[in-house]
């Protein structure tokens, strides 16, 4: 949300605050906001020097007087590659402070995980994207627990992209948490992680704030209060408004100048400040730097490099003075008014409390010009230095190779391990495509020849999140240079696996050929056989995700079905292949093969194997194997413990399509739309062609279908992706809306023929005949419907999950030329779903069943199978079908009952599961932890609860839920 500036006014009497009396009004009443537990956001966005830092301390200022927990961070251009810099500016001074006791409670709960992120150790553990993120967003929770929590981040253009994740994770949550968030970002500006923040500037949480310049007049009165005189002419006022345009910056280093120069402020003397320029900041600090000594230009130059809140024996050091002219460089160039005292930092030791002195500039334009007016050659060998004393200081990795990243290479070994150090621990913290960037310096210094390749995989590891093209091109830079059959494998492996994750080329598949066929030359072996599963099993995955070498799969499967048979977890992963190939094709003992991959446990669950997994379950989701599920839950269980985002969007994905299945719809919404939310971050990374998304938009597209959303179905299912995999859902819901039948049986047929080409028969897998044939039908061309129906039937039966075969016999029933017939085929049809996991599908038969039973004149029979029907579609929360049912026991002369409205039977899924665990003892705490929601989300459900249960307790919750 846009606000527009209200009438000027000026809060209080502070000169950076003229004309800012809407935008202070604004952040007031953010901060009240927040401490009424109604967290929001706000952005303060215009051109450097406009306010917005002003404001920023308005704010914090503020929030203090009022109680509020301020946390303040300032994003820099330097350390834009350092992995969750602002958010340890945030967080770290708050547990650096706390006492034991408040620490244990501030790392409470999944804010434990925090603490590595913010601290990791040198070796650390590797924390997934996921829980760093959340354990992160509950040490906020935990932080807000006693006081309003106000987080306070400048500069959030140079903000790095990992604090950006984190902010974009909690932006969605703030309305429900004692949090105001007031960030400040430059509108022209973007730095290196331009999609990711207009990503979270533009979130519809943030209200933005867009401070204009300032006028005429209240520049006169910046100026008559800056430069403490009581009248300053009207035609100077003019020169400098129009030389600034009104930028409040600008007019003070107008200011200064006038000042120190002890210029009049008279007509004459106008012309002064028009010479400036719209280039003002950097031409005054040019002349004011060529004013200078040579030690204060060094100073000032080693400032420019070491970046804010440097220490003040750092700066001197760097520029090679002792730290008593430091000091005296400290006044020469101006203390306060271009540079300041800065903030101490959580781990300075100084011995009396406050650490080491630090400085920085007053602003970063100012910064800037001294930056950019040191030679380029000279910056690059300042940073190089100030690495090695950032080593000897901190030992800090990621401070050191944020300097590295602006030394020039040296081939230095040192400086490799350094920057591969930093990459270890962005990787540590769930942070690898900072990693990559450190990793890709380490490549150009260059590192020594033997620790190219090995580099170059690390790099590869670390880029494919981000950037798969990226990592790609690094594996097969790797696998030309690598020189044994079973490192070129691996490499290969890694190549291949990365390809199932966007369309993959021909050149991967030949490059997991060349691997495999030097493998088999090497007698290398269990290790190098395993490794040959491994190839193999990623070759299938490949053929998957695209059309590469689907058409030499028939041929190759008996070799591959041969290789299966070794023992190892290579061998288990190839089984996973192998099955989901085989339930494409409707194989029957696909499921049987899927069960020996999945037993053992010689498949443990990483980033490696989700793939494998993920299809492995779902092939027994196919085959209605009612062990699939409960694999499913521990799958997710364990991908929340790790917090990978990569493990959760596969494991949502497989699992919304399991709980459709089951009929819990709503369960099988709020999994597609988290596979959907992690799909679409992969889509920002530049996975555009992944088989993720169109898969997880064909399973919410068609749980939206069966509640009756059919306009939001819609909006999920448009847009490009394969025939085969969305082209079924958008026949159904063209069907379901009653579009022509022409329609309906085109696009039908298409998926038909695209399912064809790819060798998938298993109808189901992909289901394209019954919605064809039932417009084939309704155009008059019924024979011809009919025959699909047949194959459907027979393919159904082959494969032998009770769905699909029930599904057939329905359309068979609508399709039979009299009504005994059609009774008959009914009467199948609900049999053979009796034992089925497709709830959805039973009940769908018995409504057909029950409607031909009352057609029949047998009315007895017809109400009673009805009423199950509707209990099931009840339950499920399948709207269009319960209507349909209800519609049909008036017709039969029963009184259909209301869905429920009050009682257990009244709770949705989400209220079910929070009643659940309220019940069995759990606080609301602990029930937002274990669902992943916040603690006022648990209250909101809590009492919607307490009033369809009729209660008024906790304590009441057990019983009540027993009905």
């Amino acid at each position: 949300m846009s606000v527009e500036p209200g009438p000027p006014a000026t809060p209080a009497d502070d000169p950076a605050l003229l004309e800012r009396g809407h935008e202070a009004a604004v952040l007031d009443g953010a901060l009240a906001a927040s401490a009424r537990g109604e967290g929001t956001a706000v952005l303060l966005e215009g051109v450097a020097g406009i306010g917005k830092s002003a404001l920023l301390a308005h704010a914090r200022e503020r929030g203090r007087a009022a109680g509020a927990r301020v946390l303040t961070a300032r994003a820099t251009e330097l350390e834009t590659a350092f992995a969750f810099g602002v958010v340890r500016q945030l967080f770290e001074p708050l547990l650096a402070g706390a006492s034991p006791e408040r620490r244990a409670a501030l790392l409470a709960g999944p804010a434990l995980t925090a603490a590595a992120v913010l601290e990791p150790g040198p070796d650390a553990a590797v924390i997934g994207d996921f829980a760093a993120l959340n354990s992160l967003l509950w040490l906020a929770v935990n932080a807000a627990e006693d006081a309003p929590l106000l987080l306070a981040v400048d500069d959030l253009h140079w903000c790095d992209p990992p604090s950006l994740r984190w902010l974009a994770f909690l932006l969605p949550r703030l309305a429900e948490l004692p949090v105001a968030l007031v960030a400040a970002a430059r509108s022209d500006e973007t730095g290196d992680s331009g999609p990711l923040l207009n990503q979270v500037a533009t979130d519809p949480a943030f209200t933005v704030l867009r401070p204009r310049p300032l006028g005429r007049v209240a520049a006169g009165r910046f100026l008559a209060r800056s430069l403490a005189r009581g009248d300053v002419d009207p035609a100077f006022v003019r020169a400098c408004h129009d030389a600034t345009a009104g930028n409040p910056l600008l007019l003070r280093e107008l200011a200064r100048a006038v000042r120190e120069q002890d210029l009049p402020t008279d007509a004459a003397h106008a012309g002064y400040v028009v010479d400036l320029g719209p280039h003002a900041v950097a031409r005054l600090v040019e002349r004011r730097r060529n004013r200078l000594g040579p030690r204060a230009q060094r100073f000032a130059a080693a400032l420019a490099v070491l970046g804010d809140d440097a220490p003040l024996a750092d700066v001197a050091a760097l520029a090679a003075i002792d730290p008593d002219t430091a000091l005296r460089c400290l006044e020469e160039i101006g203390h306060p008014g271009t540079v300041r005292d800065g903030e101490v930092r959580a781990g300075d030791d100084g011995g009396d409390g406050r650490g080491p002195r630090r400085v920085r500039y007053v602003h970063p334009l100012i910064r800037a010009a001294v930056y950019t007016a040191v030679p380029a050659a000279e910056r690059a060998r300042l940073h190089r230095r100030a690495a090695r004393l950032v080593e000897a200081r901190t030992g800090d990795p990621a401070r050191i190779a944020a300097h590295l990243l602006h030394a020039a290479p040296t081939g230095d070994p040192h400086t490799v391990e350094l920057l591969r150090r930093a990459a270890d621990r962005s990787t540590a913290v769930g942070a690898p495509a900072e990693a990559a960037v450190f990793l890709h310096r380490a490549l150009e210094e260059p590192p020594p020849a033997a620790e190219r390749v090995p580099l170059l995989l690390e790099l590869a590891e670390a880029a494919i999140t981000e950037d798969i093209a990226g990592a790609a091109g690094h594996l097969r830079t790797a696998l030309r240079t690598a020189s044994g059959p079973v490192e070129r494998a691996r490499i290969a492996a890694l190549l291949g696996e990365a390809a199932t994750y966007v369309q993959p080329t021909g050149q991967a598949m030949a490059d997991l050929e060349e691997a495999v066929a030097a493998l088999e030359r090497e007698d290398g072996g269990v290790p190098a056989q395993d490794l040959r599963c491994r190839l193999a099993a990623t070759m299938l995955f490949t053929a998957f995700a695209s059309r590469a070498g689907r058409g030499e799969l028939p041929e190759r499967m008996p070799a591959l079905r041969r290789l299966a048979e070794r023992e190892g977890p290579g061998a288990r992963m190839l089984d996973c292949a192998i099955a989901y190939q085989d339930a494409m094709t409707g194989r029957p003992d696909a499921a049987e093969r899927a069960r020996r991959a999945l037993s053992g446990g010689l498949l443990e669950t990483s980033e490696h194997t989700v793939t494998a997994l993920a299809l492995a379950l779902a092939v027994l989701l196919l085959a209605e194997d009612p062990g699939a599920m409960p694999r499913l839950d521990a799958l997710m269980a364990d991908a929340r413990r790790r917090g990978s985002l990569r493990i959760l969007a596969s494991v949502s994905t497989v699992r919304a399509r399991g709980r459709l299945q089951a009929g819990q719809l709503a369960e099988a919404e709020s999994d597609a739309r988290e596979g959907l939310d992690a799909a679409r971050i992969y889509e920002r990374a530049g996975l555009r062609t992944t088989v993720l998304g169109p898969v997880v938009r064909a399973a919410l597209g068609d749980t939206l279908l069966l509640r009756g959303e059919l306009d939001e179905a819609g909006r999920v299912l448009r847009g490009e992706g394969p025939a085969h995999l969305l082209g079924g859902p958008r026949a159904r819901l063209r069907l379901a809306r009653g579009d022509a039948p022409a329609l309906v049986a085109r696009d039908a047929l298409e998926v038909g023929q695209a399912a064809g080409e790819l060798g998938v028969l298993n109808p189901a897998v992909v289901q394209w005949r019954v919605p064809a044939a039932l417009a084939l039908h309704a155009e008059g061309r019924t024979e011809q419907a009919r025959e699909l129906v047949a194959e459907e039937l027979e393919l159904a039966r082959r494969w032998g999950a009770p769905a699909p075969v029930g599904r057939a016999l329905r359309a068979l029933a609508a399709l039979a030329p009299e009504r005994n017939g059609a009774l008959e085929l009914l009467r199948e049809s609900v049999a053979v779903l009796s034992g089925s996991t497709a709830l959805l599908e039973r009940a769908a038969a018995q409504a057909d069943l029950g409607t031909a039973l009352q057609a029949a004149g047998l009315g007895a029979e017809a109400r009673s199978v009805l009423r199950s029907a509707l209990d099931t579609a009840d339950r499920c929360g399948a709207r269009p079908l319960a209507e349909r049912v209800r519609a049909a026991l008036r017709a039969a002369g029963a009184r259909p009952r209301r869905s429920a409205l009050s009682g257990p039977g009244a709770l949705t899924p989400s209220e079910l599961r929070v009643a659940e665990l309220a019940a069995a003892g759990a606080t609301n705490r602990v029930v937002a932890q274990q669902l992943f929601i916040t603690p006022k989300t648990v209250e909101v459900h809590l009492s919607r609860i307490y009033r369809k249960l009729g209660i008024s307790a906790r304590a009441q919750l057990a019983d009540a839920l027993r009905g």
